[in-house]
């Protein structure tokens, strides 16, 4: 059977993205000037539903944001699709655009369809088993007297939960990891198949890289979150609205010095995304390789 190489996975996957930085931003920029686009047309009034916090005005924007959403779906496969080619050695035209709505993509998107409504049918289950399992914990507690029926029940709440997160994290991992690089190469067959086989006795190798690549950016993003709620006032359960408040302030001061600075801010998130999406594609796509491909090959074209 097998196995991915996680060290050289991971290196590969951060050689991909900062050696073919300029490449991927060929690749990328257009896709993400697309889903950017709406945000910058309709800001005005994206800032005053938020100071507002009017539901029905809220529900008034969905037949401009619902499909808004889809199309920012669609993009974002497209552009997921374009950086796996490039990784793989794939890609065709010039190094500085990318636009293609081929076969590809709209197999990523019903293979994402399939994964969401896979998703919502786990959840489902979970409520059911949630139900299941307050049952059960009720018939304990009749048979159980005392403080053990709580400790066995709560024994039986967390064992509950425990397994249900284990088990999605397990699936999400294995059907996702290996899908772009599946779709990319056009595979034959079912793609979510393809990558469900691809990663058997190979799942915490795919953790440890996914960890090792998304880590840093989970991060970066937690480092700035505490930065961007610094100042703001302690929460108090007496005085809700009060932080409400705060915080819808400070958000309607980011967007605006977001919108306002955007000759700084969309280029700084396009450099972002590039390396964001670099090294989660050559991470897969390296570990794709290694596992369709003999051990002579060469991981990433090029490097």
């Amino acid at each position: 059977m097998a196995k991915i190489p996680v060290g050289a996975t991971i290196a590969r996957a951060y050689r991909f993205a900062f050696g073919d930085f300029l490449k991927i931003l060929g690749v990328i920029w257009f896709a993400a000037a697309l889903s950017w686009i709406p945000g910058l047309l309709w800001r005005h009034k994206l800032m005053a539903l938020m100071s507002a916090r009017d539901p029905s005005a809220m529900a008034q924007t969905l037949p401009i944001m619902l499909p808004t959403q889809i199309v920012a779906f669609v993009v974002l496969s497209m552009m997921l699709i374009g950086v796996a080619r490039l990784a793989l050695g794939l890609h065709r035209g010039p190094a500085w655009f990318y636009f293609s709505l081929g076969k590809p993509v709209w197999r990523l998107v019903g293979s994402y369809l399939l994964i969401f409504a896979a998703a919502v049918l786990g959840y489902l289950a979970f409520l059911l088993s949630v139900l299941l399992l307050g049952a059960v914990v009720a018939l304990l507690a009749k048979a159980i007297q005392g403080a053990i029926a709580g400790i066995v029940a709560g024994i039986l709440a967390i064992a509950g939960i425990l397994a249900v997160l284990g088990g999605f994290i397990y699936c999400a991992v294995r059907l996702s990891f290996l899908l772009p690089p599946v779709v990319a190469a056009e595979e034959p067959g079912f793609a979510l198949g393809r990558a469900w086989g691809l990663g058997k006795g190979n799942f915490w190798r795919m953790l440890v890289v996914i960890i090792a690549v998304l880590g840093p950016f989970a991060v970066l993003e937690l480092a700035f979150l505490i930065y961007w709620m610094h100042g703001l006032p302690a929460f108090n359960p007496a005085q809700p609205a009060a932080f409400q408040a705060a915080m819808d302030a400070r958000m309607a001061a980011t967007m605006q010095m977001s919108f306002r600075y955007w000759y700084v801010t969309y280029p700084l998130g396009l450099a972002v995304l590039a390396i964001f999406y670099g090294a989660n594609a050559g991470a897969q796509c390296f570990a794709w390789q290694a596992l369709t491909q003999t051990a002579e090959s060469d991981p990433v074209p090029g490097h």
